[in-house]
């Protein structure tokens, strides 16, 4: 495994393996816990538009860590582990909670 030091990642290019620009690398998430690097938060390219992309409330692209294919003069991301916004739209939903005190098929307890 090859060491990096995080202070090397600041402003390198973020790319997608298909060759769209997405921007800089701004700051890197981690899990307070366990020291994991989460997302990377970028600076968005000023021709990218974001509004299919996970952002946070400044406008940052949120990348997750397992889209990373590779780092090197440029960090190349995995456009199938990208988080974009319209396929966190075809999750499925979670199955609608019951009413108390009734079983599945709509069925009433018995007391």
């Amino acid at each position: 495994m090859v060491k990096i030091m995080a202070s090397k990642l600041r402003d390198v290019e973020l790319i997608t393996d298909t060759g769209i620009r997405l921007g800089w690398v701004y700051d890197l998430s981690f899990d307070e816990e366990t020291g994991e690097i989460l997302v990377i938060v970028a600076e968005p390219d000023e021709d990218l538009d974001t509004s299919e992309f996970v952002t946070d409330n400044e406008g940052l692209l949120l990348i997750p860590v397992s889209a990373v294919k590779s780092i090197g003069e440029v960090i190349i991301i995995d456009t199938n582990k990208l988080a974009v916004r319209s396929k966190l739209k075809r999750l499925p939903k979670p199955a609608p909670a019951r009413p108390r005190g009734t079983l599945e098929g709509g069925l009433k307890k018995n007391d």
